[in-house]
């Protein structure tokens, strides 16, 4: 088809038609190699980011794996905190039952002591006697503290037995009930009795028992309980 121009200006010359297709191939050419050229370069700068990538992912997982055995750690020590507390605890518990053991021990060992030292076995009783003086009633709780009581004297044996320390001191024996009705301490009735002559003389206030004249077989006198004197406790052997 052969194209026609209006304007003689508008006819191209010889060679112009050549020259543009071969420009737009340049230009194309070249747009594609400026394109290349980007897609290199964005590859290469996208793999040092990948590897970037890859290596801060590993290390977040060294962190997390870290984190995690520092909780653990953690865990593990405030147990043993807790348990070295416990223990802690325990001993100042086994230390104060060791000392409270310690104090028992030598306790018993000092009245092991004065009991050896100051108690006297005859015919099926121990026997206390007291190196001071009180009242009867102060002298009886003192018996009553060491397990026993005030000494009853129910035979002849007995009787001398008390005599030979030849000391004045109370028994346990008193009219303080009924006047005139003499018990001993436990509740019975005195039904043997060593009043020494003309007593008990019936005097008021003297309604305490004690051995006076211990240089004689019948030694008994009633006395006022208020009146300080040694005494003697009395303690049944376990059989």
């Amino acid at each position: 088809m052969e194209m026609r121009y209006r304007n003689p200006e508008e006819i191209p010359a010889p060679g112009t038609t050549f020259v543009k297709k071969s420009s737009c191939r340049a230009a194309v050419i070249l747009l594609g190699v400026l394109c290349l050229l980007l897609l290199t370069g964005l590859i290469i700068l996208a793999f040092p980011f990948n590897q970037d990538k890859s290596e801060w992912e590993e290390e977040v997982g060294r962190q997390r794996a870290l984190q995690i055995s520092y909780n653990n750690l953690k865990t593990e020590q405030d147990q043993l905190q807790k348990n070295y507390d416990r223990v802690v605890q325990d001993r100042v518990q086994l230390q104060k039952k060791v000392e409270a053991l310690t104090k028992e021990k030598d306790d018993l060992q000092r009245k092991f002591q004065d009991f050896q030292h100051k108690w006297v076995y005859v015919s099926g009783s121990f026997y206390y006697m007291s190196s001071e003086e009180k009242s009867w009633q102060e002298s009886r709780q003192d018996c009553l503290q060491k397990g026993a009581d005030l000494v009853i004297i129910n035979s002849q044996e007995e009787q001398n037995f008390v005599n030979q320390l030849n000391k004045y001191l109370w028994i346990g024996l008193t009219d303080s009930e009924t006047d005139g009705t003499w018990k001993w301490v436990d509740g019975t009735r005195m039904t043997t009795s060593y009043w020494n002559s003309g007593e008990p003389n019936g005097l008021k206030n003297e309604n305490c028992g004690q051995i006076k004249n211990y240089n004689s077989k019948n030694s008994w006198n009633d006395e006022k309980c208020s009146i300080l004197h040694p005494w003697m406790c009395e303690k049944k052997a376990s059989l």
